[in-house]
């Protein structure tokens, strides 16, 4: 029961991650945030991708926090130590991202963002390869027990 709302939920995660990752890129490639109007997304030209990209963020946090929450309830230490890990690194993110954006215009900030991306994204699809596993594995003592 909780492995299969756990997959639906990484899933989600993925998606929102995806979807995150070409956002920041695009802000970063082609979207100019003036200094002193950041929060003023309709006064410059890609303010709306970078309102969108702080909205799927907050999502992708909360979606952490579930996540963790369902990683827990699967009873396996190494998948609710990846959870935590997901969730620091999603934090350290949004952290950094809301420090670029607000005042620092440092690209190690951005470099940050993007190494945390990529932890996370890892830790996910890490999780969602080892319920598949842990599913398989519950099957098969079950049918065995069977007989």
């Amino acid at each position: 029961m909780y492995s299969k709302v756990f997959k639906i939920l990484i899933t989600a995660e993925i998606i929102f991650l995806l979807i995150q990752f070409w956002l920041g890129m695009s802000i970063n490639l082609f979207v100019f945030l003036p200094l002193n109007s950041a929060q003023n997304f309709a006064g410059y030209s890609g303010g709306e991708e970078v309102l969108t990209h702080i909205i799927n963020g907050v999502l992708i946090l909360a979606f952490a926090g579930l996540i963790l929450s369902y990683g827990f309830r699967l009873k396996s230490s190494f998948i609710s130590a990846l959870s935590v890990i997901a969730l620091l690194f999603t934090t350290v993110a949004v952290s950094t991202g809301l420090t670029f954006a607000l005042s620092l215009r440092d690209n190690n900030l951005s470099m940050a963002m993007a190494v945390s991306f990529l932890i996370v994204f890892i830790a996910y699809f890490s999780e969602f390869y080892l319920v598949g596993k842990i599913d398989a594995s519950a099957d098969c003592t079950s049918k065995t027990s069977e007989q």
